[in-house]
């Protein structure tokens, strides 16, 4: 923390440098002029000036946020305006924990550059662009690394005019992050003098469509690029580790916070149930406060869970971090939790009556239909819940799975409501089990106090 305690004081300094770059070559000639009229009255070594220079390439060498002020402001703008939906990556930008990488390609008129990373032991965010000329969009496909990575990975906006800075984001589990690994991606894109696609000859429903398996016919490739990246061990070195130990009941189930992992990008929560219980832990609705007041909801754009390899339960959580605000203290606010009960991880609709034995709370069967290449099921949900009541997996009686491929949803109907969708594709027989994402929900504020030391 001692080097982000220089990092904030110059930032501080800095904070009015663009303005202040303003007439400054007119102002730095001007002095120039003086400083010489003053070397021929007074004798003023000539090594005096080459001094000052010496002590301009210190502060860069050594001081990177004195760079990015002089050198790099725009570029950081940019940046800035990137990760503006981001608290914990904003942070990162304003306290200088931000790597330049700048490798540049150019591959069949494309070039991608890879321009920054900020990463730390569990998170790696890669921002980079792509540009060419004549194109309308550029998308960048899904990256492979080597040697593999064991990460979940968020991939890049798709279809964005060149130019603009995208992000990978790569959320590592039980592994650290590397200091080093290859990254290949390939790059698609759409011409600004393309034609425009013929509408369809034949109109078919959206039951139809749904059963229908999704036409995956790749785009083309415009180029395909490898980037070997190397981080500062120093970023990726651990981050803060606080043992908790709080155990709680909440709707009846008993939990226990077991520590909380403190990153410059993230907070990871972690949390277990007690073999006793009736639920599984799903979801939990929660926030941090610092003792001024100030607060940390969940991550906006990423990985905001994980889960158990041996069980349904979600077991690690993800929430922006403090790791810039110097706690001396945090309160966990708990306000609500998702659970999927033990005894109702399948829900059984007979597809024949159109009926089911239960339903996640929030959801209603609305309609069941044959259609000529399978069932297509229907439900109402309450716009409130953020993720689908259901997974893609289905079950026949003899427990054989099968997968819908797609699901389809109309958004905020009259009533507050979404209509969900989901194909039973080639599927023949009369009923079927569907995998629950969860049962119900709770709505129990309950506060846990972590210390920081």
């Amino acid at each position: 923390m001692n080097r982000n305690t220089e990092y904030e004081s110059l930032l501080r300094e800095l904070e009015s440098t663009p303005a202040a770059l303003d007439g400054c070559v007119e102002r730095a000639q001007a002095r120039l002029r003086a400083r010489r009229r003053r070397r021929r009255i007074l004798g003023i070594p000539a090594g005096t000036l080459a001094a000052c220079f010496a002590g301009f390439v210190l502060l860069v060498n050594l001081f990177p946020t004195f760079a990015y002020a002089c050198g790099g402001v725009p570029v950081l703008r940019e940046l800035a305006k990137a990760v503006a939906w981001s608290p914990s990556l904003s942070a990162a930008v304003e306290n200088a924990y931000v790597q330049p990488i700048e490798q540049s390609k150019t591959v069949n008129g494309i070039t991608a550059t890879v321009h920054y990373v900020i990463v730390d032991q569990k998170q790696v965010n890669l921002f980079f662009t792509l540009e060419g000329e004549g194109y309308e969009s550029l998308s960048a496909e899904m990256p492979e690394f080597s040697p593999h990575q064991a990460c979940s990975i968020l991939g890049a906006d798709f279809r964005q005019s060149p130019g603009t800075l995208l992000r990978f984001a790569l959320d590592y589990g039980d592994e650290d992050v590397p200091e080093t690994f290859s990254m290949t991606f390939s790059v698609t894109g759409e011409r600004a003098d393309r034609e425009e696609a013929q509408a369809p000859a034949a109109i078919s429903s959206l039951e139809e469509d749904l059963l229908t398996p999704p036409d995956h016919a790749p785009d083309a490739v415009l180029a395909t690029f490898t980037f070997d990246l190397r981080f500062d061990p120093a970023d990726t070195a651990p981050g803060r580790h606080v043992a908790v130990n709080e155990t709680f009941t909440l709707d009846g189930q008993t939990l226990t916070v077991t520590d909380v992992e403190i990153y410059p990008t993230h907070v990871r929560v972690n949390v277990e149930g007690d073999g006793d219980n009736t639920a599984w832990l799903k979801g939990l609705d929660f926030y941090l406060e610092n003792e001024d007041g100030q607060r940390f909801g969940s991550v906006s754009n990423g990985v905001i869970a994980s889960g158990d390899t041996d069980t349904p339960a979600m077991v690690s959580y993800r929430l922006e971090s403090p790791y810039f605000a110097r706690c001396d203290s945090l309160t966990l606010h708990i306000t609500g939790a998702r659970w999927l009960e033990k005894a109702h991880e399948r829900v059984h609709i007979d597809l024949a009556a159109g009926s089911a034995e239960w339903m996640p709370e929030g959801v209603t069967l609305q309609r069941v239909q044959k259609e000529a290449k399978g069932w297509v099921i229907t439900c109402l949900v309450d716009d409130g819940f953020l993720s689908t009541p259901f997974a893609m997996t289905f079950y026949d009686r003899e427990g054989n799975v099968y997968e819908m491929r797609q699901m389809g949803m109309s958004t905020h109907l009259e009533g507050g409501k979404s209509e969900l969708m989901m194909p039973l594709p080639d599927y023949t027989d009369d009923e079927v089990w569907l995998e629950a994402q969860y049962s119900h929900t709770s709505q129990e504020p309950v506060p846990v106090v972590i210390p920081i030391v």
